[in-house]
């Protein structure tokens, strides 16, 4: 179950980038609603991560995917709108660093059970 800081910081930047992209102007409520949820759950899981633990290459890996990802492939040359590419930057930065997150959870959680006792087999 998540801690009472998990929970506040999933509250907190989950709201951030919606408040973001409606001070600027753009509204689009689905758009918003999944921005809102990535950004929710890389506040939920980012404290109880190993992320902060893990060596320095597999942070580096991340920033050069998910950022990369964000600012080269949807770029402000698309015939979009840029408060669209703006709202799509948010997307992905929050779907991309939610994945990974969601991956250090689950290799967390297979690692505690491959350590803990195993069933006797017969043969």
């Amino acid at each position: 179950m998540f801690d009472r800081t998990s929970l506040l910081a999933g509250a907190v930047v989950g709201v951030v980038p919606v408040g973001v992209l409606s001070v600027d102007g753009f509204w689009d409520p689905w758009l918003a609603f999944f921005v809102w949820v990535s950004w929710t759950v890389v506040g939920l899981l980012f404290f109880r991560s190993d992320l902060r633990a893990s060596r320095s290459r597999w942070r580096l890996l991340h920033i050069l995917l998910v950022v990369g990802g964000a600012q080269f492939g949807v770029h402000m040359n698309l015939p979009i709108p840029s408060s669209l590419t703006i709202a799509i930057w948010f997307l992905v930065l929050g779907v991309g660093t939610a994945s990974l997150l969601v991956g250090v959870q689950m290799g967390r959680e297979n690692a505690s059970s491959a350590s803990g006792p195993t069933a006797p087999t017969t043969d």
